[in-house]
Formats: structure tokens, C-alpha cells, sequence
């Protein structure tokens, strides 16, 4: 192997290894606003769609509570008002209070 090629080798694994966590942190936002951008149809949601969106809250949580704390602060405290919002009306409906 030549010493170019070792170089190449080394900064593409370099740049691979930058260009991940940016990729999983746009996951776990990109999940977050899919989540928390259906509050306003909360009110028409099945049981089933709420369930699945507070499964989408619970692993959210925990993916979120790694991150760096400015962030975790902020979103932590935007997805407990979306997920309490998905839980009222899941209890609301299963209450049969619903119509």
C-alpha cells in the first residue's frame, strides 16, 4: 500500500465516522416532529394511533435523554407536552366519554 492510499483510507473512515452521529441526530428529530406534529388531530385519532404514538414517545424519551443537555432540556419538556396530550386522549376515549 502506498502512503496516499493509507491517507485516503484513513480520511474517508474519518469523514464516515463525522458524517453518522449527524445522520442518527436527524433521525431521532426527524421521528420527533413526525411525532409531535399530529397533537392538533389528537382529537380524531383512533385508540390504536394514540397508543402508537406514545410507543413513539416512550422511544423517543430515551434517545433523547442521551443528548446534550441544552437539547435534552428543550426537547425532553416538548415531547412530555405532546405525550401528555396523546395519553388524555387515549384515557378520554377509553373512558367511553367520547362519542
Amino acid at each position: 500500500m502506498t502512503a496516499n492510499w493509507k491517507k485516503a483510507t484513513a480520511a474517508f473512515v474519518l469523514a464516515l465516522a463525522l458524517v453518522q452521529p449527524a445522520a442518527a441526530e436527524e433521525s431521532w428529530r426527524t421521528d420527533f416532529e413526525a411525532a409531535c406534529s399530529k397533537t392538533d388531530q389528537a382529537m380524531t385519532m383512533s385508540v390504536k394511533e394514540l397508543r402508537d404514538l406514545l410507543a413513539k414517545c416512550e422511544a423517543l424519551q430515551k434517545v433523547i435523554e442521551v443528548q446534550e443537555e441544552s437539547v435534552r432540556k428543550v426537547y425532553l419538556k416538548r415531547l412530555a407536552l405532546c405525550r401528555n396530550l396523546y395519553a388524555y386522549m387515549l384515557e378520554y376515549k377509553q373512558s367511553g366519554q367520547a362519542q
